[in-house]
């Protein structure tokens, strides 16, 4: 299929359609507004997304870039025009969903093995970062999961929502298994996501002023170190991935 490197000539075809969907066809970054650069998220070649500004009646204005929501999470954010490929791409409705939960099980320790990998690489922690080596929390789990074609949400605090919920934290970790996830944060919203390893230990990104500046290893067991106090000081609730996110079913 041929590749389009200037995408408003081929949105204007399609009257800026919004339920037309778009393959990227190279690596972006996903920013916060129209025009400051505060990365929000980092976008991987193949994604799917679907425009959402500007409109018909808004397309003779001057803009450099556009509001995408993406189909494999349904997060909202803004990229550049300048440097966009894209194609034109269906939507399939044949993806088979069974067994799902069975599926993710067997991917666990694959997916621990990627996070492991990814912290012997140098690194630092990245607001946004999903691409790698750099990473925020909520980056490095989604990502994770995703390098195994399984699709969850983007932000901690959606991821958290997502999942089947566990346990509220007290004291005890027993009940959780490799793979289950961890959120930190206080009553009223969660802001940090780690993945369990097993044994009281956790993988997470964390940032410069009570972390790691990347990602490291802590642990929930009779913690003596400050960072891995921080964190269990903050710990919600736990969680587990047992579906893919779909965007039939599971809208943001």
């Amino acid at each position: 299929m041929e590749n389009y490197k200037n995408p408003i000539s081929l949105f204007k075809q399609t009257n800026f359609s919004k339920t037309i969907w778009w393959k990227l066809k190279v690596n972006i970054s996903g920013y916060q507004n129209q025009t400051e650069n505060k990365l929000v998220t980092e976008i991987f070649k193949n994604r799917i997304f679907r425009l959402l500004y500007p409109n018909i009646y808004q397309h003779n204005q001057n803009f450099s870039r556009i509001l995408v929501q993406l189909y494999e999470d349904g997060y909202i954010c803004w990229i550049n025009l300048d440097g966009l490929i894209i194609e034109k791409y269906e939507v399939g409705k044949n993806m088979n969903f069974k067994n799902e939960y069975s599926f993710i099980k067997v991917k666990v320790p694959l997916i621990l093995n990627w996070i492991k990998d990814q912290a012997e690489k140098k690194n630092k922690y990245l607001w946004g970062g999903t691409l790698g080596p750099n990473f925020d929390c909520s980056g490095l789990i989604q990502t994770a999961f995703f390098k195994h074609h399984i699709y969850i949400p983007r932000d901690s605090y959606q991821i958290k929502s997502f999942c089947k919920h566990l346990f509220y934290f007290k004291e005890s970790y027993t009940a959780l298994q490799p793979g289950d996830l961890l959120f930190f944060g206080n009553k009223k919203r969660c802001e940090h996501v780690g993945i369990y390893k097993g044994d009281g230990l956790y993988y997470h990104s964390s940032g410069k002023e009570f972390g790691r500046n990347g990602i490291g290893l802590d642990t929930l067991k009779c913690p003596n170190d400050k960072i891995s106090l921080h964190y269990k000081s903050k710990l919600i609730s736990a969680g587990r991935i047992v579906k893919n996110y779909r965007w039939d079913r599971t809208i943001r």
